[in-house]
């Protein structure tokens, strides 16, 4: 018996004005992999995470996850049932500390309501005591050294920031991350050691949904993978199909076979 997806998408499609920026989408993201979705600038890729993530709606199609359809929920409700995310650019909250940022991450955890705050304030800082237990615990997952933890997230260095996105996604124990360009501006060390982090990730039975331009990076960590063109689906395969597939190095891989390293068989 096969094992249904975490995350699926159905026909998905999204259009601005009148301009289609995503049309008719399927594909599934399964538990302990990290699964690709490439594809040329403006393919709709960062669309796509957008209508997974509640950011918008789509004009038609479906978003199924764990089995239950999510298109028209908001987006604290599909992070409250499991649905992390990072950004093209860090987003860190102003004026926090790192642990602070990260805890964020970790509130859907946190049981306080207003009355609860004012008539019983040590419960709160108990609870916060726990989610930033989870958080430190996070950090420590992504290798954020410990004398950043109590510095402003801003004054990180880049490479930095960027883990600290990944432990906030964590922090609030997703069924699935989304990461939209996590190798963005880093060196290839960085880019190295975030691909490692991602498959760790995934081994935690996480479904993780990897948007990225690095190609190399793509092709040595992705299970399956997912190309986009024109808003529109143009292929799906392993690493090694894609790299061979004529219609994908047309648009988008090129046709010079040294600017993609060779794709291992899977």
């Amino acid at each position: 018996m096969s094992i249904p997806p975490v995350l699926s998408l159905r026909n998905l499609t999204k259009s601005f004005g009148g301009v289609a920026a995503v049309t008719d989408v399927s594909f599934d993201l399964e538990a302990g992999i990290v699964t690709a979705l490439i594809g040329p600038n403006g393919a709709g890729k960062s669309t796509i995470i957008n209508l997974l993530t509640g950011v918008f709606e789509p004009n038609s199609g479906t978003v199924i996850l764990d089995g239950e359809t999510i298109t028209n929920l908001p987006m604290h409700e599909r992070a409250q049932r499991g649905m992390a995310r990072t950004y093209q650019t860090p987003q860190m909250l102003q004026g926090l500390s790192v642990v602070a940022n990260v805890m964020t991450g970790a509130y859907r955890f946190g049981s306080h309501v207003l009355m609860r705050t004012v008539l019983q304030p040590w419960t709160i800082a108990k609870e916060n005591l726990l989610l930033a237990s989870r958080a430190t615990d996070c950090l420590k997952r992504v290798q954020v050294p410990e004398l950043w933890w109590s510095r402003p997230a801003t004054d990180l260095p880049y490479g930095l920031q960027r883990r600290v996105e990944i432990a906030r996604a964590l922090a609030q124990d997703p069924r699935v991350i989304l990461l939209d360009e996590p190798a963005a501006g880093l060196n290839p060390q960085e880019t190295m050691e975030i691909a490692r982090l991602l498959l760790d990730v995934a081994t935690d039975g996480r479904a993780v949904l990897l948007v990225e331009h690095d190609i190399p990076m793509v092709m040595s960590i992705a299970s399956h993978i997912v190309v986009v063109n024109f808003g529109r689906h143009l292929a799906a395969g392993t690493a090694a199909e894609i790299a061979n597939n004529p219609e994908v190095i047309t648009a988008y891989l090129g046709a010079d076979e040294d600017s993609v390293e060779k794709a291992p068989s899977q």
